[in-house]
């Protein structure tokens, strides 16, 4: 017993400190989706290890055992094609959403692969421990790993989606798991769940027909020597970091290889600029932040969106901080500052913000929910619908529908979350449950990381579902089998009461002649 806990405490020693080769590959030209691969790696150059980072966005300072290779390259091809527009995007059904991520990843894999920098990293003999990389509509490329040989260990940018179960084996029931494109929360009605369980499927049906097999082909084309199958990659990870935390998303089903790290984005908090904390300081009635995000910009707003806002905020008695790109705004009122960029996480430790307006992305809803700050969300694309749907599901915030954005609805929602305690009692009180941790999320990413490479690769972490086909996962043929039986012993029955039936009746079950 000695023997074992000396080589598990040497062994753990080992690992800090000699230290893991990290290879993280970041292709998706968001900063938001770069932001949580960048704060993954970040944790475990910081626990000791080395990283080498596939990043489209170079860091402008230097990090020690943080080695970069530029792939920025896909940031501007994608804003020279100019292939994403937030409001056109807001109109489209959001079924629609799903072929059309599922091409940009297709088109991301390509320009990735394509890269210079990465053609001749590939070339080199480096020898990588472990290797990161979100998984979204891109799964091709983890034949990048294959290459390297090393274990593979994939994460999200938000709570589970279809292609985390399926690199999983989990199963989600439609009847409560909403997927990520509805704005749905809560106990569904049979509305919501009929609406939902025909959403995944349409989901499955564009991952099975489409997604999967032209990744595949993108697989073989760039790695046609590779040991692995592009399925044995994306089935036979050890784990996958979620970004998410039960205290937003409530109860559901996670195997134990699926561990979640929501806020591992969120850094400690840092003095703010002397504008804004001057500016936030002197807001003895409160203040509001409006912000967008990184791809929505406030300039781009539509006409009569922009001017409701304006006009709704100086209605109010609370200061309001807006990021806005454009230097001067048309009639902005006393009590508004504009600014083109705002450290977002360090304004929500304010103690004077009591509101936050906000797209219902996942970084900002997640830094709002760690400072207790209510929501009132603009849903745009993809999961910031069920985000902001949570969100008013738990009464600490609400929903306003980008079509219905005028003077009245904006000003009604403000003093309704401004004015009614309920809402801040509420977001506080997730908080609470939200910072209520055994370890932080960059202690479970360090754990977690470290312990697979302990045992070497975890294969025992996987469940058998990832080796079944479909048919076995699901007992088709079993079912079948039992159907089977069932129509066969039904047809015997009706075949002996018909029989019983004729011997009773004095009936042969032939045609009598008659004379």
């Amino acid at each position: 017993m000695k023997l074992v806990n000396f080589l598990i405490i040497f062994s753990t020693f080992y690992y800090n400190v000699c230290g893991l080769k990290i290879l993280a590959v970041i292709p998706v030209g968001s900063t938001s989706h770069w932001l949580i691969g960048h704060e993954i790696v970040k944790s475990l150059v910081e626990a000791g290890h080395e990283a080498t980072v596939l990043s489209p966005y170079p860091l402008k300072e230097k990090i020690r055992n943080y080695e970069e290779i530029d792939i920025s390259d896909i940031v501007k091809h994608f804003e020279k094609n100019k292939k994403f527009n937030p409001f056109k995007m807001a109109k489209l059904p959001k079924i629609l959403g799903i072929p059309f991520l599922h091409n940009i990843g297709n088109e991301v894999t390509q320009v990735l692969m394509e890269n210079e920098n990465v053609r001749n990293f590939l070339k080199t003999r480096e020898k990588f421990d472990i290797c990161l990389m979100e998984t979204f509509h891109f799964n091709a490329v983890s034949g990048i790993f294959d290459h390297f040989d090393c274990i593979y260990i994939p994460y999200t940018s938000s709570s589970v989606l279809q292609w985390a179960d399926v690199m999983t084996s989990n199963l989600s029931p439609s009847s409560y798991v909403v997927t990520p494109i509805l704005p749905l929360a809560g106990k569904l009605n049979f509305a919501g769940r009929f609406w939902n369980t025909l959403y995944i499927q349409i989901e499955n049906l564009l991952y099975y027909s489409y997604h999967k097999p032209s990744q595949r082909k993108l697989y073989n084309k760039y790695f046609p020597n590779a040991k692995r199958s592009y399925d044995e990659m994306i089935n036979g990870v050890p784990l996958i970091f979620l970004s998410s935390h039960n205290s937003v998303t409530g109860g559901r089903p996670y195997l134990p290889n699926m561990i979640e790290i929501g806020g591992i984005h969120i850094p400690k908090k840092k003095e703010l600029p002397k504008d804004i904390q001057e500016f936030l300081d002197s807001a003895t009635d409160g203040a509001v932040v409006f912000t967008m995000g990184s791809i929505v910009k406030a300039q781009e707003f539509p006409e009569h969106i922009r001017v409701a806002f304006t006009r709704a905020f100086g209605k109010i008695k609370q200061k309001v901080l807006w990021k806005y790109e454009n230097e001067t705004l048309p009639n902005k009122p006393d009590n508004l500052m504009i600014s083109p960029w705002i450290p977002q996480r360090d304004i929500l430790a304010h103690p004077n913000v009591k509101l936050f307006i906000s797209h219902g992305g996942y970084l900002g809803t997640t830094e709002a929910t760690k400072e207790g700050v209510p929501i009132l969300g603009m849903p745009m694309y993809g999961d910031q619908g069920r985000n902001i749907a949570e969100i008013a599901h738990q009464e600490r915030g609400l929903l306003l529908d980008i079509d219905d954005i005028t003077e009245e609805t904006i000003l009604n929602s403000l003093t309704e979350l401004l004015n009614n305690p309920k809402y801040k009692k509420n977001a506080e009180e997730v908080a609470q449950r939200f910072n209520d941790r055994v370890m932080t999320p960059q202690q479970e990413v360090v754990y977690w990381t470290e312990y697979v490479a302990r045992h070497k690769g975890a294969p025992f972490l996987r469940a058998a579902g990832c080796d079944l086909s479909a048919i076995e996962f699901y007992s088709l043929d079993v079912y079948g089998l039992m159907l089977a039986i069932l129509l066969v012993g039904f047809y015997i029955k009706i075949k002996i009461l018909k029989l019983i039936f004729r011997k009773l009746t004095g009936k042969s079950g032939k045609k009598q002649k008659t004379n």
